[in-house]
């Protein structure tokens, strides 16, 4: 695997959750541990902050976004509106090579889970859904979505290890079976077929998510499985 660059250390570091939500970034400990100048950390953290992982206040530095309920809603919500649309564009746009990116994409993942390899997991869940954004061809709906996949990424870092640590089987397969059947519902151009499907997957992964939240279960309780309104 090719070494990662500093942006990506960092914000592989941000993801998997080594470095906390609210996690003050001091530059020069960043300094030391990497053993980079301050320029490249800068431009490392501007990078972060303009993906929204990365808050940066003037004369108060950097943090790390923090991950709470609300996020959670907003991120949710604004997930499904934008997964539903660019799903059916998907299937009336998608190319053959689109095909084979959304397929080697479902592959992977199939493998990382095999593999129980949490941290790739998440990374292979990504590309697997960004590439269906891309077979879209909308490029407003895919720079949205790789926002929405930055704070996404985090909760799937914590949600995966619940699974995986307690070998759930079950949710396992389902999740497998759930990416392989949206998949060929998009290279079959079945719109219908396709928006079910990523809205069961949506609401399977949050039902999963809240079973997992012990506290502020009430906040997070209207995240859900009502009609988002894009039916067609």
């Amino acid at each position: 695997m090719p070494k990662r660059s500093l942006y990506e250390q960092i914000r592989h570091e941000i993801i998997t959750l080594r470095i906390p939500p609210g996690t003050y970034l001091d530059e020069q400990s960043l300094v030391e541990r990497f053993g980079m100048s301050r320029t490249p950390i800068r431009e490392s953290l501007i990078r972060l902050s303009a993906e929204g992982l990365v808050e940066i206040r003037k004369n108060r530095g950097a943090t790390v976004t923090p991950l709470d309920l609300l996020t959670l809603q907003s991120i949710f919500e604004a997930g499904d509106l934008i997964e539903k649309a660019f799903t059916r564009l998907a299937c009336l746009r998608r190319t053959d090579q689109d095909i084979e990116h959304i397929a080697r994409a479902q592959k992977q993942f199939a493998s990382d889970l095999e593999r129980g390899d949490i941290s790739a997991i998440v990374e292979s869940n990504s590309r697997f859904h960004l590439s269906i954004a891309e077979g879209g061809k909308n490029k407003y709906f895919v720079d949205s979505y790789r926002r929405i996949l930055a704070d996404h990424e985090r909760i799937a870092q914590m949600w995966y290890t619940e699974q995986i640590n307690s070998s759930n089987q079950a949710i396992i397969e389902t999740l497998d079976q759930q990416h392989k059947t949206l998949y060929k519902a998009i290279a079959d151009r079945d719109t219908k077929a396709a928006e079910y499907s990523t809205m069961e997957h949506s609401n399977f992964c949050k039902e999963g998510v809240r079973k997992s939240l012990i506290i502020g279960e009430s906040v997070i309780a209207d995240i859900g499985l009502q009609d988002i309104g894009l039916q067609g």
